[in-house]
């Protein structure tokens, strides 16, 4: 499917109406939708990458596509080189990254867990769907 098909068939369905449903065919707020979920699946890798390969390699994998989608959103609607749009989701991705690292340590220090009853588990469910959505479009 071509990046529109993904645009108006996935993202404004479910994606930002999560955070602003008001925005949610807005091409910023799909991009900032699919980095946040590129994060959040990269951030379920670190934590079972060495107990789990396979399940890792999902969330690895699921990481990649979210951050491709989110890249060619940019080169669409931004009129970005593939270079420059990966290298700017590259860093919102990482910067994301560090806040649900410290975050689920943090959260995990004081209940045992990572993700259970807090915004990463909310966002990890939320992009689970979105996955899901993405994936029953592409197929």
């Amino acid at each position: 499917l071509s990046v529109n098909a993904i645009i108006y068939a996935i993202l404004p369905d479910i994606a930002y109406l999560k955070w602003n449903p008001k925005n949610s065919k807005d091409p910023i707020s799909q991009v900032y939708i699919s980095k946040r979920c590129s994060a959040v699946n990269l951030y379920m890798f670190y934590l079972t990458q060495d107990k789990d390969p396979k399940t890792a390699e999902s969330f690895s994998k699921a990481s990649n596509r979210l951050f491709n989608l989110s890249a060619k959103i940019l080169i669409k609607y931004a009129n970005l080189d593939f270079k420059t749009a990966a290298d700017k989701v590259t860093a919102d991705v990482d910067g994301m990254m560090q806040y649900y690292i410290k975050d689920g340590q943090d959260y995990f220090l004081r209940t045992g867990s990572y993700t259970m009853d807090n915004y990463i588990g909310d966002d990890l469910r939320f992009c689970i769907k979105l996955e899901k959505k993405t994936n029953e479009t592409l197929n």
